[in-house]
């Protein structure tokens, strides 16, 4: 069935990505994004574009009166980095926007609300994989905010509206932006590699992630909206696998063809409130979703590398 869907921050890397699947499914897209760190050009046609701040009160006034059947809130301040330099900005942008967002939905019969949180709500978790109902004792402000939204969250939900939180780990592949250095070691190292200069990795090489490609989360954000299953629920989107940043960095330098035994890499300081390591377990998104990544980390780096040699094309 043909849905009304709005896409905060639908002109970044996961908002485009989901924009462009929407359309192909033949829904009505309506994009909202203010163009700070997204581009006008990752927004695919055939969407409604409203330009605009969603942390601006007056921002909502310019909504559609008919409404939306589905709301898809990805618009943040997404860098754990930038939270550290201005945690006001965090709290503005990420926890006061989606509190108006959520009173909007409910004031205008908005059915389905999905959000885009963070592994950040963990920190260091005690144990691993890490589950969802393990504790959150985020390091960063950027968790922090993560944490206070997936509250309001529940509390929309427990006064009706069909909620579904993912708690996305880290996220890669074509269409993410190589020009910022303070966000996503894939493409951070990507980027060092597209230049020919020394990778710079920020803390120790023994760090690990849990690396999911984007056409993973955008299906498991489609799987979703209209599976009972989802509601008023909160899902670790992951891979469940676990990779050292040295791995990381190696595979991308034999994959991009240059030699590991002579690129330069140098790891050097660190970046504050950094985590130092999790992986996620996905047997909850599994069951409810009968959902599972179907890209490894080997396939999903030679698609986002041959995107890179083709001078970052939209994908």
């Amino acid at each position: 069935m043909k849905k009304r869907i709005l896409i905060t921050g639908g002109a970044g890397f996961i908002g485009s990505h989901l924009a462009r699947r929407c359309i192909a499914d033949g829904h009505l897209v309506t994009v909202l994004d203010n163009l700070t760190t997204g581009f006008a050009t990752n927004i695919p046609g055939g969407c409604n574009v409203i330009n605009a701040d969603i942390a601006d009160p007056e921002t909502l006034s310019l909504l559609p009166s008919e409404g939306f059947d589905v709301i898809m809130h990805l618009a943040a301040q997404s860098s754990g980095e930038v939270s550290q330099e201005n945690p006001d900005l965090d709290l503005k942008v990420n926890t006061l926007a989606t509190l108006m967002l959520l009173k909007w939905s409910m004031q205008n019969q908005v059915k389905r609300f999905l959000y885009a949180s963070s592994m950040a709500v963990y920190g260091n978790p005690e144990r691993l994989p890490v589950r969802e109902t393990d504790p959150c004792l985020p390091l960063s402000f950027y968790g922090i905010s993560k944490v206070a939204s997936e509250h309001y969250i529940r509390h929309y939900a427990s006064e009706g509206l069909d909620t579904t939180v993912f708690r996305m780990f880290s996220v890669y592949g074509p269409g993410q932006n190589m020009e910022n250095l303070k966000q996503g070691m894939v493409s951070i190292f990507l980027a060092y590699l597209s230049k020919n200069e020394e990778i710079l990795v920020k803390g120790d090489r023994n760090r690990f992630r849990d690396y999911i490609y984007i056409d993973d989360v955008v299906d498991a954000w489609c799987s979703s909206v209209d599976n009972p299953a989802s509601f008023k629920k909160t899902y670790n989107l992951a891979t469940g696998k676990k990779t050292c940043v040295h791995e990381l960095v190696d595979a991308e330098i034999r994959l991009f063809g240059r030699d590991r035994d002579t690129y330069p890499v140098r790891y050097h300081g660190s970046t504050p409130s950094d985590q130092f390591g999790l992986y996620a377990d996905i047997s909850a998104i599994r069951r409810d979703l009968d959902w599972s990544p179907k890209i490894d980390l080997e396939e999903g780096l030679k698609r986002m590398i041959a995107w890179v040699k083709e001078g970052h094309r939209q994908s």
